[in-house]
């Protein structure tokens, strides 16, 4: 589900993006709901998927194998400061155990944080400067575009990782 939900979010925003940049405000002003909508909605499935994998993490290399309790899944998010580097933290540790022995390389998570973390800080800095200029509305429906590739590799592979592991026992 959360998968779906973030190719969702791939979609209209590349469809806002486009209506934006061309000035079609009738189209852009209804994708812009439907884009928040499907952010919210992809937002809470990825937190409810990190949770469960989460949970399977524990099972997999025990809670100490994670730096964070379970709820700081959640509260990573939400809590100012800490929420630039806290989400990150619980998802490579996540990463981590279910690699269990396997090629698990971070380098997927380092790139799918950074390219989040940046357009989320460039989104709102052109949102509260008023920028309309449609080169910076391009380049963070590019940093949006790479986030969400990205995030949907970390799903898949953390997905797929601990469903083997499943399976082997």
């Amino acid at each position: 589900m959360a998968s779906a939900l973030i190719a969702l979010v791939l979609v209209t925003d590349i469809v806002e993006t486009v209506a934006d940049v061309n000035g079609m405000t009738a189209l852009d002003d209804v994708v812009l709901w439907v884009n928040a909508g499907a952010l919210v909605a992809a937002a809470v499935a990825f937190i409810v998927w990190l949770w469960r994998a989460r949970a399977n993490a524990e099972l997999l290399v025990g809670p100490h194998g994670q730096r964070l309790t379970r709820e700081w899944v959640i509260g990573a998010w939400f809590c100012p400061v800490v929420n630039f580097w806290f989400p990150y933290q619980v998802v490579v540790d996540v990463w981590r155990a279910s690699a269990h022995g396997r090629d698990g390389r971070e380098g997927v998570v380092v790139w799918w944080w950074t390219t989040f973390a940046l357009s989320w800080v460039f989104t709102r800095f052109i949102s509260f400067a008023g920028i309309v200029d449609p080169t910076p509305l391009i380049a963070a429906c590019v940093l949006n575009l790479a986030a969400g590739v990205l995030a949907l590799l970390v799903v898949r592979r953390i997905t797929d990782w601990q469903a083997l592991e499943v399976s082997a026992r």
